[in-house]
This record gives C-alpha cells, structure tokens and sequence, in this order.
C-alpha cells in the first residue's frame, strides 16, 4: 500500500518521534452523522520502538488499514519491510 502523509498527520509522526516507545498519538473527530456516538480515531499511531511505527487509517465507524513505518534517519539495519518516513 502506498501512502502519502497529510500535513496533520506528519506533525504527529514527528512528535511521536520524540515520545517513549508503546505511545499512541491519535486525530479524533466528531462524527458527523451521529450526535452521541463514540467514533474511531480517524488517524492512529503507535510507536513500536524507536525506529518503527505503527500508522492506521480509520472511518468513523469502520477500523481501517495498518501499515508499519520506519522513523527516517534510522540506520539500525534490521529488515526493510516499513516504509521510511
């Protein structure tokens, strides 16, 4: 899957990047059809060390796709499988 980050959501990369690994960070948003539901978060990332993270894409009520990352600048070696961002 490819992705592109929006401006909101590379904001948050970058904090995450300074946060203690198992951190999650999210963007919430009301729902816009529902006045008293409890909503996914529509951007979630979770900070798995301090090379890689986790990113997922939700609706408001559907959870959506995961995909793992590497932090840019890491140079640990390791396997290649996340993207660098």
């Amino acid at each position: 899957m490819m992705t592109t980050f929006t401006d909101a959501e590379l904001k948050l990369i970058h904090k995450l990047a300074a946060q203690p690994p198992l951190t999650v960070l999210q963007i919430r948003e009301t729902c816009p059809t529902h006045s008293v539901c409890n909503p996914l978060p529509l951007f979630r990332i979770y900070k798995i060390d301090d090379a890689s993270f986790e990113a997922q894409w939700n609706g408001y009520h559907d959870a959506g796709p995961k995909q793992v990352f590497r932090f840019e600048g890491d140079n640990s070696g390791g396997d290649n499988s996340g993207t660098d961002v």
